[in-house]
Order: C-alpha cells, then sequence, then structure tokens
C-alpha cells in the first residue's frame, strides 16, 4: 500500500449560494469561503494552508446541476480532498419530514435520466445531539423545481433538490468520499420561495451548531495514559519520552497493573509528574487503561504502552494537525518499528491509513494504541477496552469506532515501537485470530445495516475456516468444535 496521500484541504464543503452558510462567523474562524469562480480564477494559490481550520474550505457553487457539476470536478480534479459533503436546503415531497429537519438519504435519483445512487449516511464530523436528523428516504435532483403541483413522478421520492445527483455521480468512481446534509426548507407548494426565506435564517444559525467543531481551543487538553506490568526498565523511558515532549500534557497517568518486580520502586522518582493508580493484581491491560480514562480529567487522551518510546515532538505535532482539520475524533501517526534492537520496515499492509477505514480494519488492526489521540467523549459513546478479551482489544475497540468516524493521520513517524521481547501479547497468545473473531461476532451481532452485516460475515467466512483448520491440525477437539459451530451458526442474510 502507498502512504497515504494527505490534501491541503481534507474538507470540502459545497453549497449552491451564500445566503444558506454563516459567512463571516465561517472567516472569523480562518475557514475560506469562496465562489466556483473565485478558486477556479486561483483565490487559493497563495494562502498558506496552516494555522487554525486551514484544513476546511467551503466552495459556494451557483444554483442548478450545471454549476454543482462545475464544481465537482473543479474539486475531484484541482483538490482531491479526503471528503465532500453538500449542504444546503431541499424540498419535502407529501408528509416525509417537517421543516427544519436535517437529513441524509439513502439514495439520490437524477429525474432526467432515471439515475440513482446510493448515499453513505455517515458524516466526517459528530451531528450535535441537539438537532433533528433523518437518516433514511430517497431524494431526487431536478433540473428546475416546480412550484404549487409537482409532477406525480416525483412523488415516489421524499426530498428535492437541484444539485446532490451531480455531485455525487462524479464523485462515485475515486477515492473521495461524498456526503449529504440538508435542511427541509419548503414543502414544493406555491409559497416555497417565502418559506425557503424564512427559513434561511434558522438555517444559518443551526449550521453554527453543526459547525461548532470548528471553534476548538487552541490550547492542548491532554492526557497520557501509560499501562504497565513488570516492566521496571521500559517504564522508565516511555514516561521520559512523554515528559521530553515540546508540548506537555495537562496529566500523565501510569497504571501499575500488579507488577512484583521493582516497577513501583522505579515509579516513585516521578510521584511529583505523574498520577499513579495501583493495582492489587494483575487485571490486564484493558483494565489498566479504562481505570485511567475513567479517572482522567482531559478532553483528549493520548495512549502510550510502557514498551513503546515518542519522539519528543509527537504530541505538539498531532495537535497542531488537530488545529488544521479539528472535525477527527481519533487520529494516529505513523510509526517506526524496532525487533531485536534492529529497525525493520513495516509491511505494506501495516503502513497508517486514514479516513473511512472501518473496511480495511476488519482483516486486521490498523490501528496503533501508542500512536492515538482520541476524544475522551468516545469512549463514553462506545465503550472502553473488553476487558474479556486477553489480546486484541484494540482491534475490537477500533471496529467499533471506526465504524462511525473517520479516523485522522498526521504522516511523521513520532512512534517507536519495539518488538521482539517475550513478555509481548502476540508472544503469549498463539491463533490471535480467535479473538479478532470474538470481535467480529460482537460487532455482528450489533449491526443492523445490510450492506455491514455483509461485509462482517465475509471477514468471518474467510478467518474461520482457517482457525478451525489450525485446531483441527492441532488436534484441538474443544477448539475445533467451538469454532466450527460459530462458522455453522452464522447467518448469510
Amino acid at each position: 500500500m502507498k502512504q497515504p496521500t494527505i490534501p491541503p484541504y481534507q474538507l470540502v464543503f459545497t453549497v449552491a449560494i451564500k445566503d444558506e452558510i454563516p459567512v463571516e462567523w465561517l472567516k472569523a474562524l480562518n475557514v475560506s469561503v469562496h465562489t466556483l469562480k473565485a478558486v477556479k480564477a486561483g483565490a487559493l494559490k497563495n494562502r498558506s494552508i496552516s494555522g487554525k481550520n486551514s484544513g476546511v474550505l467551503f466552495i459556494i457553487t451557483g444554483v442548478g446541476p450545471k454549476h454543482s457539476m462545475d464544481a465537482a470536478i473543479w474539486i475531484k480534479t484541482h483538490l482531491q480532498p479526503l471528503y465532500v459533503v453538500n449542504i444546503g436546503s431541499c424540498g419535502a415531497i407529501g408528509n416525509s419530514a417537517p421543516m427544519g429537519t436535517w437529513i441524509t438519504p439513502v439514495t439520490i435519483e437524477n429525474s432526467e435520466e432515471s439515475q440513482t445512487q446510493s448515499i453513505d449516511t455517515r458524516l466526517p464530523f459528530s451531528f450535535p445531539k441537539s438537532l433533528t436528523r433523518k437518516t433514511r428516504g430517497r431524494l431526487l435532483t431536478v433540473k428546475k423545481p416546480e412550484f404549487g403541483k409537482i409532477p406525480d413522478s416525483w412523488r415516489t421520492c421524499h426530498y428535492i433538490d437541484m444539485e446532490a445527483f451531480h455531485q455525487a455521480q462524479v464523485f462515485a468512481d475515486s477515492d473521495i468520499s461524498f456526503h449529504l446534509l440538508k435542511m427541509i426548507s419548503d414543502e414544493s407548494s406555491h409559497e416555497t420561495i417565502e418559506l425557503f426565506q424564512r427559513m434561511l435564517f434558522i438555517m444559518r444559525k443551526q449550521l453554527k451548531t453543526i459547525l461548532s467543531f470548528l471553534e476548538t481551543p487552541e490550547n492542548a487538553d491532554i492526557t497520557v495514559i501509560i499501562p504497565t506490568y513488570n516492566r521496571q526498565k521500559q517504564v522508565t523511558n516511555a514516561i521520559e519520552s512523554v515528559l521530553a515532549q515540546t508540548l506537555l500534557p495537562r496529566e500523565i497517568i501510569v497504571i501499575d497493573d500488579g507488577s512484583n518486580d521493582s516497577t513501583q520502586e522505579v515509579l516513585k522518582k516521578y510521584s511529583d509528574k505523574i498520577t499513579l493508580i495501583l493495582s492489587s493484581k494483575n487485571h490486564g491491560v484493558s483494565f489498566a487503561r479504562n481505570s485511567a480514562i475513567m479517572q482522567s480529567q482531559s478532553s483528549w487522551i493520548a495512549l502510550l504502552d510502557s514498551d513503546d518510546l515518542w519522539s519528543p515532538d509527537k504530541l505538539e505535532k498531532q495537535w497542531q494537525f488537530l488545529q488544521v482539520c479539528p472535525f477527527y475524533q481519533i487520529m494516529q501517526s505513523q510509526e517506526v518499528w524496532v525487533r531485536n534492537g534492529k529497525r525493520v520496515n513495516a509491511c505494506k499492509h501495516h503502513k497508517k491509513p486514514q479516513g473511512w477505514i472501518w473496511q480495511e480494519s476488519l482483516e486486521r488492526c490498523m490501528i496503533s494504541p501508542s500512536s492515538v489521540l482520541i476524544k475522551r467523549d468516545l469512549f463514553d459513546l462506545y465503550g472502553t477496552f473488553d476487558e474479556t478479551l486477553p489480546a486484541c482489544e484494540d482491534y475490537d475497540l477500533w471496529l467499533r469506532i471506526t465504524r462511525h468516524h473517520v479516523v485522522g493521520l498526521e504522516a511523521s513517524p513520532s512512534l517507536t515501537r519495539f518488538g521482539g521481547h517475550k513478555d509481548q501479547l502476540s508472544s503469549q497468545y498463539p491463533a490471535m485470530d480467535r479473538f479478532r473473531i470474538s470481535a467480529l461476532i460482537k460487532a455482528l451481532d450489533a449491526e443492523q445495516e445490510p450492506h455491514y452485516r455483509q461485509a462482517l460475515l465475509k471477514i468471518l467466512t474467510k478467518k474461520l475456516p482457517i482457525l478451525i483448520n489450525g485446531y483441527q491440525k492441532r488436534n484441538n477437539q474443544p477448539m475445533y468444535q467451538k469454532f466450527q459451530t460459530i462458522l455453522t451458526s452464522l447467518d448469510p442474510h
């Protein structure tokens, strides 16, 4: 896999008219807002892509299919962002939803050619709980609006606009994720224009709430969590790599998970620099991390395993990245691997991805805990590390989070991972896929949407026979029977 390309503008919003967005508010937050004509004329050339919110861009396209498609083609050709979100107004057909409701339809259609595009109802930023959003229905893109009596052929859909289908079509065969967020501003009646004008004020006001991630503070608010067990030598190096950060965290929590070596004695010299949690017995890394997460006081959590090290600017570079692209709630950095004292090149499939990574994360764990910077709120939403899993507990958690959230990537190799020592979990537990399979089954049990269920079933029917065959070769009948029963019970529907 190639090194991921990180575009300067990662998130691009398209909007038909200026009045649909709070332009002055956006510009006050250092967000670029330009017309399509201006960006074509070079409005972005002299702008430095650095500083707060500089990875976010709004392009005002103009009304109608032609302007909308022209904007999408230009964005795809010249910017190649990771995500495009078309926001703005739409009309309701029938009683599909009340005015003021935000919608993300499942499909969009073209009234001219009877074509259909599926839409990913997820958004690359969190939608606020205080507002209503419907993630269902069909949206029809038309060449020109009709006021009053609309054609009967339109009534098979729930919503109507003038641009979404054409943008979706442009991005359909690219690596750019296309998303929709529309507010119902009228009911396709004779009063459409009057209703629309009244709703513009409400739309702009609510967009300030939706885009509130742009108002994130510049000062870092980070808790570093270091679990350790019988690593008296390594944990000192890990702590020192945190204390050497050019951007110091708010707090450092170290959890001694029942060590019976001299770890506690080693940690005493840091008593004025760390918060120490002591466990009377060894419960495992998930218990240790969860204990610290629950005790943490910061908005962001950075995890560091006690046998790993950070480069001195790890936190600073990650925080700078989040200032540029503040819509991310989880991100990681690249890493360097050292095995048995020698630096080794990571396999291609271990290169860190970015964006919507859930699909590729099914095969293997794509996020290293020690490289992560994560919003603490995500643990409240999706739970903490599963303490019943002796290994692959991070794989399980990342599946839950990446199902709903994009992952950012700061491209610097800010983490050094050391392999080859005996106390690594991968050395203690053979057949690690059995734990991944447990996580996949848990995800399948919780999944409602057919597309994602099929993806989970596909990877399970790939992994299970391999694991079953291994147990059969080793004549491990109890484990063979256990996983054979799981394979047989899978519902293909």
